[in-house]
C-alpha cells in the first residue's frame, strides 16, 4: 500500500439489513468480519425515515435532507401538474460526495440505490450495475478509463440477466435460484469493489449490497419460520430454502473483509443499514377500493365520461387485470423495462372524476399511501386548503374504525407528512401513510360491514422493510451516539476524511 496523506473511509451498505438478526448472526458467531468491527468499535440505532417508505432512505441518506425537502418516497412519483405518475428521476438531487469530488478527493461509489451519476472522474461511479431497484435498465459508470474493468475483468451480475423472481413459496426451484443469485450477486460484488479501490485509490468508498435486499423479500419466512402469517401449508417445503438470508449475509460478511484488506486497517469504517425487514405476505391492496366504497374517490362511471387517452388506460388496465399469473411472469421476462414502464404508468392510478375525488391512494411496497386532492396543489384540486385538516381527520377516523369480521384491527396507525396545510401546500409526499397490522396481510381479508373482499398482492413477498436500521462504526472519533439520523451519516464520513 503506497503512502497516503489523507485519511482512508469505507462505508458499505447493507441494504435492508434487520438489525435483531445481523446482532443474532454475530452473537453466534457467524459475521466474523463484523464482531471484529463491533469488538474494536461501536453498535449504534440508526434512525430513518422508513415509516414513510423504503423509497425515502437512500435519497435522505446521500443529500443528508429529510423527505420533506427532496421530495422521493417511491420509485413512481405522483405529478400534481398533470394529476399521474412518473418514474422517479434522480438527476434533480445531489448527493454529498459530488461536492468532495469536486473539491479534489478520490470517491467510489458503487450502486448506492436511488442516486444519480455526478461524473467523477478521479474515482468512480457505478449505478445500476446489480440493482435491486432499478430504474435507466442499465449499467452506468463514470469515468470511462474503468470500462474494462467493470464490463470484462469481473463477471456480469446476476440481476442483469436473471428473472429473480419464483412464482410463489411453492416454487421451491425458483426460490433456490433466486438464494443462489443473490449469493453469486454478492461474491462478485466484493470482487468489483476490491478492484475498483485499489486501481482509483480512492479516499471514500461507498460500497452497496442490495443482494440482501433481494434475498429478504422473498425468503424471509426462512428466518422467522414460526411466524403466523407462514402457517400456510403452501410453506412447507419453503421453510428451509437454501441459500437463505443468513447465506447471504455470511457472503457479505466475507466480502466486507477483503474490503477492509484494500483500505488498510487504519481505515476508517462504517457498515450501516437504513431500515431493516420484518414477516409479510404479499402486500395490502384494499386502499384504493377502501376509499370508493365510503365515497371519498369517486371513479369515472361510464366510458363516454372518459377522455380517449381514459378510455385506452382502462382498456389496458382491464387487459393486464385478467391476465393470469404465468402470461405475467412471461410478459415481465420479455417486454425491455423502459417499454413496461412506459405502459405501467397510465394504469397506476384508476380514472377518477377529480371534482368528487377528495383522497386517493398511491401505488405502494408497503405502506399504505394517501394523497388529497388538494386545491392550489393539484392542478384539478377539489379540496380547499381550509378543509385540509377536516378531510384528513374524516380519513384518519375512517381507517383506525376498521376490523376484520372476527374484530381485529387492520391499521396500526396513520401518519401525516405535513404538520400544517402551508407544508403540505408545498409537499411532494402522501399526506398520510397507513402503516398496517398483520390482519391485513391474511388471505382472504373481509372489513366488518363492508362489501370489499381484500386479497393481497404480490404473494411470493413474505419480507416487507422495518422502520430501524443499525451503524457499526470503526474509526478515530471519540464517541459515537446510540442513535444516529440518517441526515448524518454522511457528516460523519466526511470528517473522518481529514
Amino acid at each position: 500500500m503506497k503512502n497516503r496523506k489523507r485519511a482512508r473511509v469505507l462505508a458499505v451498505g447493507l441494504d435492508a439489513a434487520e438489525p435483531a438478526f445481523v446482532r443474532q448472526l454475530i452473537e453466534e458467531g457467524a459475521l466474523p468480519t463484523l464482531k471484529r468491527l463491533l469488538e474494536a468499535g461501536s453498535w449504534s440505532r440508526v434512525a430513518s425515515p422508513a415509516a414513510i417508505g423504503s423509497g425515502t432512505v437512500w435519497p435522505t441518506f446521500f443529500t443528508g435532507n429529510e423527505p420533506s425537502a427532496h421530495g422521493i418516497y417511491s420509485d413512481w412519483c405522483w405529478q400534481p401538474q398533470g394529476m399521474s405518475l412518473a418514474r422517479y428521476d434522480s438527476s434533480r438531487l445531489v448527493p454529498f460526495w459530488k461536492r468532495l469530488a469536486d473539491e479534489g478527493l478520490k470517491v467510489g461509489v458503487l450502486d448506492v440505490p436511488f442516486a444519480p451519476l455526478v461524473g467523477i472522474s478521479a474515482g468512480f461511479e457505478i449505478t445500476e450495475w446489480g440493482a435491486h431497484d432499478a430504474f435507466d435498465g442499465q449499467m452506468n459508470f463514470a469515468p470511462g478509463e474503468i470500462a474494462e474493468l467493470v464490463t470484462k475483468k469481473v463477471a456480469p451480475h446476476p440481476f442483469a440477466s436473471a428473472d429473480r423472481g419464483a412464482t410463489g413459496q411453492r416454487d421451491v426451484e425458483g426460490l433456490k435460484r433466486l438464494g443462489a443469485e443473490c449469493l453469486t450477486g454478492a461474491r462478485l460484488r466484493g470482487e468489483l469493489a476490491e478492484r475498483l479501490i485499489l486501481e482509483r485509490e480512492t479516499d471514500l468508498s461507498i460500497i452497496v449490497f442490495p443482494e440482501i435486499h433481494h434475498a429478504a423479500h422473498r425468503l424471509w419466512h426462512t428466518v422467522a419460520a414460526d411466524h403466523p402469517l407462514y402457517a400456510g401449508e403452501e410453506f412447507e417445503n419453503a421453510r428451509t430454502v437454501s441459500p437463505s438470508p443468513a447465506d447471504v449475509l455470511r457472503e457479505v460478511d466475507s466480502q466486507i473483509a477483503r474490503l477492509i484488506e484494500a483500505v488498510g486497517d487504519e481505515a476508517t469504517v462504517m457498515i450501516f443499514s437504513l431500515h431493516g425487514m420484518k414477516p409479510a405476505r404479499g402486500l395490502p391492496a384494499f386502499l384504493s377500493t377502501l376509499l370508493e366504497e365510503a365515497g371519498i374517490a369517486v371513479r369515472v362511471n361510464n366510458w363516454r365520461g372518459l377522455s380517449w387517452q381514459g378510455r385506452v388506460q382502462s382498456f389496458i388496465a382491464a387487459i393486464k387485470s385478467r391476465l393470469p399469473a404465468s402470461l405475467k411472469g412471461l410478459y415481465h421476462r420479455n417486454v425491455p423495462q423502459r417499454i413496461a414502464y412506459k405502459l405501467a404508468q397510465p394504469t397506476m392510478i384508476p380514472a377518477y372524476d377529480w371534482n368528487q375525488t377528495r383522497a386517493f391512494a398511491l401505488p405502494t411496497d408497503q405502506h399504505g399511501w394517501i394523497r388529497l386532492n388538494l386545491a392550489e396543489r393539484e392542478s384539478k384540486g377539489c379540496v380547499a386548503p381550509g378543509r385540509y385538516e377536516e378531510t384528513c381527520r374524516e380519513i384518519e377516523e375512517m381507517l383506525n374504525s376498521i376490523v376484520t369480521e372476527e374484530g381485529r384491527p387492520l391499521v396500526r396507525g396513520v401518519m401525516r407528512t405535513a404538520r400544517t396545510v402551508e407544508e403540505a401546500l408545498k409537499g411532494s409526499l402522501p399526506d398520510l401513510v397507513v402503516h398496517w397490522h398483520d390482519a391485513a396481510f391474511e388471505l382472504p381479508m373481509k372489513i366488518k360491514g363492508r362489501l370489499l373482499e381484500a386479497h393481497p398482492a404480490a404473494l411470493g413477498q413474505t419480507g416487507q422493510h422495518a422502520p430501524e436500521g443499525f451503524c457499526i462504526w470503526k474509526g478515530a472519533a471519540n464517541s459515537i451516539p446510540e442513535t444516529i439520523a440518517a441526515t448524518e451519516l454522511h457528516h460523519m464520513l466526511i470528517a473522518s476524511l481529514a
